[in-house]
């Protein structure tokens, strides 16, 4: 039962060796009445506890402690039970209590950190960190909780000092170090938190982690010349290092020499040890877009095709490799990419637009343009390109109401921005114009050159149209003269117009306009039956 009392309720006092004699036995503590129910009491308290009634217990402790106020141990476990339940308030006033009554007791002044935590109590919480490490100043964790707390009340002078108690008793290390440059340049003191830094590096000279620190500190701070120092450094202990170059690279650009940048990201890109996902992560965000596809497009496509030729798994970067053929107009290989990119990912409408515009604009098979299209108007019916290509490709099969359905379901879902608009109506109108449908066809043309008045291929078919059917025929010089006035080397507006002049009588003026026509498109049978027909 004394060694309840001591542990419990005494006052944790002891008596040294030195302070007693040498052979003398140390003396025997009296215990009185009075301390022996108050540990009773925190026996029986403490069995209930450790039965799994904590309430029970928490009311035999605060029993304990009412009637033994002096007994520290009944103020922490209350404290403890009472955190538990996230009462925090009374959690803190027991444990406040039992800090009071025992200061030098590390369980109670952890207790009531963990309160003073719950409640962002910061002021108090590194007021009672201090004192627990005056009272154990070999404990390391401490001190970085203290630290901690510091850093909580944005006093981050004196966190740093708590780490600095700490290199004087374990040394430069680099944790402590990269912790104190952190909090350095938090406070806005980035000279001292380059000291932190080159401290550790001439602590550990060989670790060249800490001279591209360094460099990187210096482009920061725009110190280039200092920073290069660091970078060359770093080259001259490993040459083989896959990010040196980039790092110049970064250098190189900063400082306004994009060529010297440029032969720097081909070095890193020639290193094996830079894996291909890597590589296409760092080209993503060391080019701006417009250097990608425009300024710089010579050096990053050429990267791009060499990333792509080491990659075991080309469908996971085949849209990124995509876009780069896109925006070089090479649409066949682009498609092939967006067709990989596809077979991962079906859900993004972008990357099946891109397809079908790198099918349009490189393939004449109308079978895969067509199946592909009703894939992507299936999966994204109010998108306009999928229904304008595959009416398209049925008015080139001649399937014209096909193409009437496909182009009025577009018409439904309305044009985005205009997106489509003009070419859709465009096609509508040729559509009626074939099934018969002429009035339709008119009114259709018309409505494109409201749109768009100056659209060459709508003003080329609309005359030529009516020139078909012989109608309106000042109407249609005149549309078709504006066409050969704009692209006055385009063989097919030639024809039209020659032919339109030859239909009013006037086929002197017909034939240079269709004798040129001709020697632009000299195997056009069409083009040599108009001048046939002219010349008579």
């Amino acid at each position: 039962m004394a060694a309840v009392t001591l542990a419990g309720c005494g006052s944790g006092k002891k008596a040294t060796t030195a302070e007693r004699g040498r052979y003398e036995r140390p003396p025997i503590k009296e215990v009185t009445e009075n301390q022996l129910e108050a540990d009773g009491m925190l026996i029986d308290a403490l069995a209930l506890q450790e039965s799994g009634r904590g309430n029970e217990a928490l009311t035999a402790y605060a029993r304990a402690a009412e009637k033994h106020p002096e007994c520290a141990a009944a103020w922490y476990e209350m404290s403890q039970l009472l955190a538990e339940r996230h009462w925090t308030d009374s959690a803190e006033a027991c444990a406040k209590r039992a800090v009071a009554l025992n200061g030098d007791n590390v369980w109670y002044r952890l207790a009531l950190a963990q309160c003073q935590q719950m409640k962002d109590d910061t002021k108090g919480l590194a007021e009672n960190w201090e004192a627990i490490v005056k009272g154990h100043p070999e404990v390391l964790e401490y001190y970085y909780e203290l630290s901690n707390a510091y850093i909580a009340t944005g006093d981050l002078t004196k966190a740093v000092e708590v780490l600095n108690r700490v290199e004087k008793k374990i040394g430069v290390t680099e944790p402590i170090s990269l912790q104190k440059q952190k909090l350095w340049n938090a406070a806005g003191k980035s000279d001292k938190a380059m000291k932190e830094i080159e401290a550790l590096a001439e602590t550990m000279p060989r670790e060249k982690r800490y001279q591209a620190i360094l460099a990187e500190m210096h482009m920061q701070q725009k110190h280039y010349s200092k920073a290069k120092t660091y970078y060359d450094r770093v080259l001259a202990a490993d040459p083989n290092d896959p990010y040196i170059h980039i790092q110049l690279a970064e250098y190189y650009k900063a400082t306004g020499h994009p060529a010297e940048a440029d032969s720097e990201m081909v070095r890193a890109f020639d290193n094996p040890g830079l894996d291909a996902k890597s590589k296409l992560q760092i080209l993503g965000s060391f080019y701006s877009n417009e250097e990608f596809f425009d300024t710089h497009k010579a050096t990053t496509f050429r990267l791009m095709d060499k990333v792509m030729k080491e990659c075991e798994d080309s469908t996971e970067f085949a849209a990124f490799y995509g876009n780069v053929l896109f925006n070089q107009e090479r649409y066949a290989e682009a498609a092939h990419q967006f067709e990989n990119a596809l077979m991962r990912d079906s859900s993004m409408y972008e990357m099946w637009e891109l397809l079908l515009v790198s099918l349009a604009s490189s393939s004449d098979d109308d079978a895969k343009i067509e199946h592909y299209a009703r894939r992507a108007a299936l999966l994204f019916p109010v998108h306009t390109l999928p229904h304008f290509l595959l009416a398209q490709t049925a008015l080139r099969q001649e399937h014209y109401d096909e193409a009437l359905k496909e182009l009025q379901t577009a018409e439904n879902w309305g044009f985005t921005k205009g997106y489509l608009e003009v070419e859709t109506y465009g096609l509508m109108a040729e559509a009626y114009y074939r099934t018969g449908q002429y009035d339709k066809a008119w009114k259709t043309f018309d409505r494109c050159l409201e749109l768009r008045p100056d659209d060459m291929m709508t003003l080329n078919n609309y005359a030529y149209y009516l020139s078909e059917q012989n109608r309106e025929l000042e109407k249609a010089e005149g549309m078709s003269r504006r066409t050969i006035e704009a692209q006055p080397d385009n063989a097919n507006n030639l024809d039209t117009y020659a032919w339109i002049l030859h239909l009013m009588g006037r086929d002197r003026e017909a034939l240079p306009y269709m004798e040129k026509a001709v020697k632009l498109d000299p195997k056009s049978e069409t083009l040599q039956n108009h001048l046939k027909a002219i010349k008579k």
